[in-house]
């Protein structure tokens, strides 16, 4: 009966995983949506949105307004959009500032997966007009929102709290695959970055829901401004030519990548905790932090001899446009050093002053600058290797992969906004150098963790591979209280009372066990504190002469003292029980696991 409720409750996870990748597809096309509005409401067709282009729509163009200030306006405007966003958040409420990944991790650690719904609707009003407004952000962390805000919202429809985290990953999986046209890539961000684990039942939601918004996504945005299904069309195909000569350059390429990765996040960090020390009106810290960008781009313009306008659209919104350019090899080493530098300080101050944006498309941008000019350099000293474009591919994946330390994902990422399969052994070897050489750098932490680990949170990877080394009989308690098969409800009180246990087995006489009983099992017969005072009538009495057996688990799951650990945290994954008995060959009893003895394997402090 047990395996056939949470069978039911798998294939109703299943059924609302579908619905989940439907609001998400249509919540990424919503959101692309709104920022081409705002961008086109602030810039008109100045500066290509690098989102949707919407002919039939016509918005008034405040920009316009503008014009008589010159190159200030690229200064002005966004200011004026941190500080409507500041205030949007200041109304609203805090969820919606930065970017938006650590907060749903934070909802899965601490809230069992819990976010409110109005969440989606204010990060997609104030990340489109911070990206439309000009501010070096990304789409991906406001899309994960969006779309793990949805998975909550149907986790209430399923019983179990494993349930409801699944739906929250296969939200953010339908968001990432949707806005990006990527659904490989976005099953592995949920599995590798918002769960950290790969049990079956996982991928079975997180695919389901990155497949249905791709569907749901791709006839809606078929009008890109890009054409066809590739984000990036790069006129060539890169390819590894002399593995001999090339492999050891991006060996090289991917120390200077993790470098850029550990970049980002010590400057990000370091922007906030600064921003954090002003007690100023929440609402002026993003409006800094868009006057800092404008006075950048500008800053940049004049170095570059280059105007106010260009230096807008290199540095403003996502970078799509610039990203391709250097790909196609369109842009000089000084200009893509240069870029790689004022993105990292524009994206620090748009996300660390506590605008709303992600900061996925800042780190391909980065990266592509930084492999661009790699490449110029090698190509001029060592003939017959790949182009500088092929280099701006991979390091395009790999600072994502050193900030976020998700090599898999931003291979498979590159792979589909790109195509460029040919070239993937260098983007796998760089992304996963890249990657370990950044976790050495900043010590565990990740661009989407180190905010919580700043707050006291414990975020560590799932270490796999250590517990399945344990087996059950090297973290069991083998002197194991019981109570009796024969005994009434007041002697396993009494039991209780003297040991202070929270669930105990319920064993025959040669040792069998044929239950179990918790704390709570006998909490649902006693009488609530308060109860009888409440009114006028008695507190009916507890049976405490019925048997045991009458309120404990009888259809109690036990497992072997040989079983590896992990093998036991699937009995308590899938059941609910907080104590699993082994057993010996025989079916009597050897030993008990608890979760406090699971956290002490994993070296992690318990729960109160």
């Amino acid at each position: 009966m047990a395996r056939m409720v949470r069978g039911s409750q798998a294939l109703r996870m299943n059924i609302l995983a579908i619905v989940v990748g439907v609001i998400a597809g249509l919540g990424a096309v919503v959101f692309r949506l709104a920022i081409w509005v705002f961008q086109s409401a602030f810039y008109g067709g100045d500066l290509n949105p690098g989102s949707v282009t919407f002919h039939f729509l016509r918005i008034p163009e405040l920009f316009g307004w503008l014009r008589p200030l010159g190159p200030w306006r690229f200064v002005v405007v966004p200011a004026l959009g941190g500080l409507i966003v500041g205030v949007i958040i200041m109304v609203t409420t805090r969820e919606v500032s930065g970017h938006g990944v650590p907060k749903v991790l934070q909802a899965i650690l601490a809230r069992g997966g819990r976010i409110h719904p109005k969440i989606a609707v204010y990060k997609t009003l104030a990340s489109s007009i911070a990206i439309g407004s000009g501010g070096s952000l990304g789409r991906e962390g406001p899309i994960v929102q969006i779309g793990s805000a949805a998975g909550s919202y149907f986790g209430r429809f399923v019983r179990r709290k494993s349930f409801t985290r699944t739906l929250v990953a296969a939200g953010s999986a339908g968001g990432i695959a949707a806005t990006f046209n990527a659904p490989l890539a976005g099953i592995m961000f949920a599995l590798e970055i918002i769960l950290a684990e790969f049990y079956l039942r996982n991928v079975v939601a997180v695919v389901l829901a990155s497949v249905t918004a791709t569907a749901v996504a791709r006839p809606l945005l078929d009008f890109t401004a890009t054409p066809g299904v590739r984000q990036f069309l790069v006129p060539v195909h890169f390819e590894l030519r002399n593995p001999v000569v090339e492999l050891p350059l991006y060996v090289l390429l991917g120390l200077l990548i993790a470098v850029g990765g550990w970049a980002m996040v010590k400057l990000l960090y370091g922007v906030e905790h600064v921003t954090d020390r002003f007690h100023v009106p929440f609402a002026l810290k993003p409006a800094a932090g868009g006057l800092i960008l404008g006075l950048s781009a500008l800053l940049t313009g004049l170095v570059l001899h280059k105007t106010p306008l260009q230096a807008a659209t290199w540095l403003f919104g996502v970078g799509y446009d610039t990203i391709g350019s250097s790909m196609r090899g369109e842009l000089v080493l000084v200009v893509m050093l240069l870029l790689a530098v004022m993105k990292l300080i524009g994206f620090s101050v748009s996300v660390g002053t506590g605008s709303s944006g992600g900061v996925f498309s800042p780190a391909l941008y980065i990266g592509a600058m930084l492999g661009g000019a790699f490449g110029v350099v090698v190509h001029s000293f060592v003939p017959g290797t790949a182009s500088p474009g092929a280099y701006a591919l991979v390091g395009m994946g790999g600072v994502f992969a050193a900030a976020a330390s998700a090599p898999l994902t931003s291979a498979l990422i590159i792979f589909e906004l790109t195509g460029q399969y040919t070239i993937i052994l260098p983007v796998l070897l760089v992304c996963v150098l890249g990657s370990e050489v950044a976790q050495r750098l900043l010590k565990g932490g990740t661009i989407y963790t180190q905010k919580l680990r700043d707050r006291g949170f414990t975020v560590q990877e799932r270490r796999i591979g250590s517990i399945e080394d344990l087996s059950a009989s090297a973290v069991m308690t083998r002197d194991v209280d019981t109570v009796s098969a024969d005994a009434t409800v007041a002697e396993a009180l009494e039991n209780f009372r003297e040991t202070s246990h929270r669930g105990l087995p319920v064993v025959e006489s040669d040792g069998t066990v044929v239950g179990l009983v918790t704390h709570r099992d006998l909490g649902r017969i006693l009488p609530r504190p308060g109860r009888a005072r409440s009114g006028t009538e008695h507190a009916a009495p507890v049976e405490t002469s019925r048997p045991v057996l009458d309120v404990a688990l009888r259809d109690v799951r036990t497992s072997r003292a040989r079983a590896n650990l992990l093998s036991v945290i699937d009995v308590m994954e899938s059941t609910d029980q907080e104590h699993v008995p082994i057993v010996n060959e025989d079916g009597t009893l050897a030993g008990i696991i608890t979760q406090r003895d699971i956290l002490d394997a994993y070296d992690v402090p318990p729960v109160a």
